[in-house]
């Protein structure tokens, strides 16, 4: 077990390490001339983990609903960890890693784990309507998706997002996702209904309201990187419209879910939709800086996290 999650770590190092140089060679090719306000980018990294600690807190709330309630700070630390799972193509790191972190908590990893994707489809539906939002206030024209062979169909980001946020919606009701959960676990032997937490109306509502905080957290994160670039930053009358492409960019990157941590998607999105703010070019470079900042954070708070390690309740009780 000590081997393999040795491996297991390795691993997961090696893609951030990937990820990280691949960034800096994107960024330097598209940027040359560009200089980056160190201190613009430290805050963009900032409000990054806050916006995920946000979220965090929504899925500590789950796993308080569950059959086996975890402290908050175990399943916080357990989330913002496993962010770097995410490097690791197929996804599926994450939620190895985060019931790997909380076994220890008292936390069934069935119940991490169902925990895990709740908390993502819910943020994912809370983005599409914060997406949403933002693009009623500062309209976009159509954006041309390309489907292969040169052929582009135009779209609306619009309903775009409001189709997502519904769609994503809908697989949280809780009526609905206790039958997803079933479908989900019929390959694993053991695992029932008394892994699940208990879903509610209330436990929804509030994962939107923490989440919309969450999205718009990481859209001033945005904010910030673009100060870092350029003087005096993106406007204000501007700011829904950066929200509002984070959060699109990142609800479509997961939903492709076929790169990485929703790259390629997510930067091409948000390159198309900060041109308005910021320009072609810097809309190019913005984008990119905004995936440095985050992995640098991510890296940052989980060499913290890593020597600061809560007792298991029954060490704490002795």
């Amino acid at each position: 077990m000590r081997a393999l999650k040795i491996v297991l770590g390795l691993l997961v190092l090696w893609a951030v390490g990937r990820h990280m140089v691949r960034t800096w060679y994107d960024l330097r090719r598209h940027g040359e001339s560009v200089r980056l306000d160190p201190g613009w980018m430290a805050g963009g990294a900032v409000l990054y983990l806050a916006g995920l600690s946000a979220f965090g807190l929504f899925y500590g709330r789950i796993l308080v609903a569950s059959p086996t309630p975890v402290a908050y700070f175990p399943a916080l630390r357990a989330y913002l960890i496993s962010h770097l799972g995410k490097y690791v193509p197929g996804k599926a790191m994450v939620v190895v890693m985060r019931a790997g972190l909380l076994t220890a908590y008292g936390a069934r990893p069935a119940t991490a784990a169902f925990a895990a994707l709740y908390e993502t489809l819910t943020m994912m539906a809370a983005g599409g309507f914060v997406a949403t939002a933002g693009f009623l206030m500062r309209p976009l024209p159509l954006l041309n998706v390309p489907i292969g062979q040169g052929r582009v169909v135009p779209m609306s980001l619009l309903f775009l997002s409001l189709g997502l946020g519904i769609g994503f919606l809908v697989l949280v009701e809780p009526r609905v996702f206790p039958r997803l959960s079933r479908l989900i676990s019929v390959p694993f032997p053991g695992v029932g209904p008394d892994a699940l937490p208990h879903f509610s109306q209330r436990l929804l509502a509030e994962g939107m309201g923490w989440s919309v905080a969450g999205w718009g957290l990481l859209g001033l994160s945005q904010v910030a990187v673009i100060r870092s670039i350029v003087p005096g930053g993106a406007p204000v009358s501007t700011w829904p419209l950066v929200v509002a492409s984070v959060a699109l960019a990142t609800v479509a990157g997961f939903a492709v879910a076929i790169f990485p941590g929703g790259l390629v998607v997510r930067e091409g999105v948000l390159m198309a939709t900060l041109v308005p703010v910021v320009g072609t070019d810097l809309a190019v470079v913005s984008a990119l800086a905004l995936r440095l900042a985050w992995v640098v954070g991510e890296v940052a708070i989980a060499a913290v996290l890593s020597l600061v390690r809560p007792l298991p309740p029954r060490t704490a009780a002795i």
